[in-house]
């Protein structure tokens, strides 16, 4: 019985291709929307990205969003230090600028501040110059990516804020949600380069002490008062939850894979019914021949099944691709594309093409064996 399912689907292979392509599009779409969304997502965690050194992130209590935040206080980074467990906590901060260019353009910036002592918070990876050069004055670190779109090079001079900045290396990390140019200095600088109240810290970064418990000296920490203690996941949580709620960007890409969901279901519903239809001829014989229900059921539901697998192939394949291509190209707009996406697209292709094909079901059980011997 498989085997005449199989005869009948790639007997006509018009409607065998037009099924194909059309859940290879829905899945396209699904997986592609869906890995843009991811992406967008963990671009809204800014800084998160980047710093790995810290154990607790130590912010104040009403921060939803990494981005939008209240200064600390030097006094608050002192009861952090003094907290039992804290091995260590540096100030750190982010803040936005405009830097004028050699051309007479400006270009909007991110100033990273990291503590002039350790440089916790630094980049992931240099590409020119040594991160030690940020004890020079005036110094700055540029993003590989922002120097080549600001046409900037070790060793060159901009204003940023009216003030000067020195340029003396680049490095590779990754930008935040608005895709501002992003650029590290000393604390002291970065003050400097984006002037402040007297509460000048964004965040404060903690390791634990060897041994330590987590949970412990981050219950310490929040027993300060006015300030709040997060893990570096809990933190890109609380601002990845933010931006799907508040930007509307939850909504809008979730109408996009719906749309690619209801279109794989439409196509497959219509094209399946319809080639069912055609091919009612061969079903009404195997039911004259003493097929049963299950037997018809069976050989439907392999065909969807084949369609849907090679379908979802070509769209996730697709998709794929152009997240590979996204990033050799260090597109501004980063693509996610997890096993978890991939898993979840197939079974809503599969549910796709499953659904599609219960009215051809319905329409084989029906079929008369008498058909074969008649004029239709």
């Amino acid at each position: 019985m498989s085997f005449i399912a199989l005869k009948i689907l790639f007997g006509d292979r018009t409607k065998y291709i037009t099924l194909v392509l059309g859940l290879a599009f829905a899945a396209l779409l699904m997986n592609q929307q869906g890995a843009i969304f991811l992406g967008l997502c963990f671009q809204a965690t800014g800084p998160l990205q980047n710093v790995s050194q810290a154990d607790l992130w130590v912010t104040d209590p009403g921060t939803q969003w990494v981005a939008e935040y209240r200064p600390l206080s030097d006094e608050k980074l002192s009861r952090v230090r003094s907290a039992p467990g804290v091995a260590w906590a540096e100030p750190m901060f982010n803040a936005w600028a405009v830097a004028e260019l050699k051309d007479g353009t400006f270009k909007r910036c991110q100033i990273l501040g990291l503590p002039r002592s350790t440089l916790v918070g630094r980049p992931p990876e240099m590409v020119e110059g040594r991160l030690e050069d940020l004890w020079i004055p005036d110094a700055i670190i540029v993003e590989e990516l922002s120097a080549k779109l600001m046409d900037v090079k070790v060793g060159d001079v901009l204003k940023i804020n009216d003030r000067r900045a020195l340029v003396v290396g680049t490095c590779r990390a990754k930008r935040g949600f608005e895709s501002n140019a992003i650029m590290y200095s000393t604390f002291d600088n970065a003050v400097r380069f984006t002037p402040t109240g007297r509460e000048r810290i964004s965040y404060i970064l903690v390791k634990l002490r060897e041994g330590a418990d987590l949970e412990r000296v981050r219950g310490a920490i929040n027993s300060l008062g006015d300030v709040v203690a997060l893990t570096r996941r809990e933190f890109q949580e609380r601002s990845i939850r933010f931006i799907i709620i508040a930007t509307g960007i939850g909504v809008n890409f979730g109408i996009t894979i719906a749309l690619g969901f209801v279109v794989g279901l439409l196509l497959s519903a219509s094209i399946f019914y319809q080639f069912t239809i055609e091919n009612l001829r061969h079903f009404a014989v195997l039911k004259a021949l003493g097929a049963t229900a299950p037997g018809l059921v069976g050989m439907v539901l392999l065909q969807a099944a084949i369609v849907g697998c090679v379908g979802f192939g070509i769209g996730a394949g697709a998709a794929g691709i152009f997240t590979l291509i996204s990033r050799s190209v260090q597109s501004e707009l980063s693509a996610y594309f997890p096993w978890q996406l991939l898993a979840g697209s197939f079974i809503a292709t599969m549910l796709t093409i499953g659904l599609g094909s219960l009215l051809s079901i319905r329409r084989v059980l029906r079929v008369s064996p008498g058909v074969v011997f008649g004029g239709a």
